[in-house]
């Protein structure tokens, strides 16, 4: 942990200990400051006027003197000034708080040891050891580090984001712990829930997609998605407001879908653009699998066959990004016969190996997460995932394949836990975008596919 200090942490020190080297350098910048002004005053010469009209002589030394008070008076107020800005500049309120939680949570051990006082020996407690906790902040976060050193305090160190929450009086982001230390990144701003309704008809050049205030991710980086979620969850909201937003982009996403449980998602085929794009059926399913890996193949024949398509993909030929759109996928694998489950398995992996480049993508919906419907290989290429609602720390691992984040319950209906490749370390909490009771989906995807 030494060479967090060279990376910008700052170590909390409890007990703090007090500098008087600042006081006593603001004493001798006074002392020595009035020495001068009085040296100064001596060496002018006494200011006296003779009037020889009244015989008479008028001294100007008092107004001499009340200046010189005026400027001695200036220069001690400027060195206090000074003084109690740089004394506020040292003082650090998340240090103190900081400082004040391991006061309160006793986190040092004491020893008591014998020392000599006025002649007779007495019992005296020291702290001879405190929890080790470094912090520093950016413009969006503070991120607070832990030292995990194989004392008492390693166990402590992973249990303490409640105790920060309150003691920052932050929310807090993530969690991530490593042999060396526990870090916990707190909001600055709290995330805040978007309407969807505030980003329709937002079209631009940028294939961004926002899912709340802090947090949005661009379709070229992260191409491929896994959202699992319970009856409840806000699953079903949450893939049509991202429907909505993918043809609102501009040029507009080609839509794939697939719903082997014949759900709200299957009704769309009844929208004017989704003929033949919607599938229900086993068969079906395979064929629109089917389909986008040879329009996959086109792609790369037409566009990415020579070299000068070297470091390009499909937003430099101004294509629109294909996506393929698979709800209910454990239900599907466990409804149909192995040979049918294999055929859509190994379209599924060809498309989340090879469809970036040419803008060809995959989001594929579970209720319940499993590793046994959705291999490892597949599961890796997802630079999306999202679990909504309730869930037990094993349906977490799975999805997010790790076990070092602690979770809180999440009793929002939208809310749950995602990770972004590219913007996040580890999951964080969010809550999918707000819609209305009375928002028209129908209506809303109707009037976007109109040419």
């Amino acid at each position: 942990m030494s060479t967090l200090k060279n990376d910008g942490w700052r170590e909390v020190q409890y007990p703090k200990q007090a500098s008087r080297l600042l006081f006593y350098l603001l004493v001798c910048s006074i002392v020595l400051g009035t020495w001068i002004l009085i040296k100064i005053r001596e060496a002018i010469p006494s200011l006296v006027i003779n009037l020889p009209i009244i015989y008479r002589s008028i001294s100007f030394n008092w107004l001499m003197d009340i200046l010189f008070l005026v400027l001695l008076g200036y220069f001690i107020y400027s060195f206090i000034k000074f003084y109690t800005r740089q004394k506020a500049k040292s003082k650090s309120v998340i240090a103190n708080n900081l400082a004040y939680m391991i006061h309160s949570l006793k986190l040092f051990d004491e020893t008591v040891v014998e020392v000599e006082n006025d002649g007779e020996n007495v019992k005296e407690r020291i702290i001879e050891r405190v929890i080790q906790i470094f912090f520093k902040e950016d413009n969006e976060k503070v991120y607070v580090r832990i030292a995990r050193n194989g004392d008492r305090f390693t166990k402590e160190a992973i249990l303490l984001g409640e105790n920060l929450e309150s003691a920052l009086g932050l929310e807090l982001d993530t969690f991530n712990k490593t042999i060396n230390y526990a870090e916990y990144p707190f909001l600055k701003r709290k995330d805040e829930r978007i309407h969807l309704a505030s980003i329709i008809g937002n079209s631009s050049l940028s294939d961004e997609i926002r899912i709340s205030g802090n947090i949005s991710y661009e379709l070229h980086k992260v191409p491929h998605s896994l959202i699992v979620g319970g009856t409840g969850s806000g699953k079903s909201f949450f893939i049509l407001g991202k429907i909505v937003s993918y043809l609102s982009l501009t040029p507009r996403a080609d839509l794939y879908i697939i719903d082997p449980k014949k759900a709200d998602l299957s009704l769309l085929q009844f929208v004017a653009g989704f003929e033949n794009k919607v599938a229900t059926e086993p068969n079906q399913i395979c064929r629109i699998l089917r389909e986008v890996i040879e329009l996959m193949e086109n792609r790369y024949k037409e566009y990415f066959s020579d070299v000068s398509a070297f470091g390009k993909t499909y937003r430099d030929f101004n294509l629109p990004v294909v996506i393929v759109i698979f709800d209910e996928f454990s239900a599907f694998m466990h409804s149909v016969d192995k040979k049918i489950a294999k055929e859509a398995l190994d379209y599924v992996f060809q498309i989340v190996m090879k469809g970036r480049q040419a803008g060809v993508m995959i989001e594929i919906l579970m209720q319940r997460p499993s590793a046994d419907d959705l291999p490892t290989n597949i599961r890796a290429q997802m630079g999306f995932k999202a679990g909504l609602g309730a869930m037990d720390s094993i349906g977490y691992n799975m999805i997010f394949d790790t076990n070092n984040i602690e979770y809180k319950t999440v009793t929002e209906k939208g809310g749950g836990y995602i990770q972004i490749d590219g913007t996040h370390i580890a999951p964080v909490y969010f809550e999918t975008p707000f819609i209305e009771k009375d928002f028209d989906f129908i209506a809303e995807i109707q009037k976007l596919m109109k040419p």
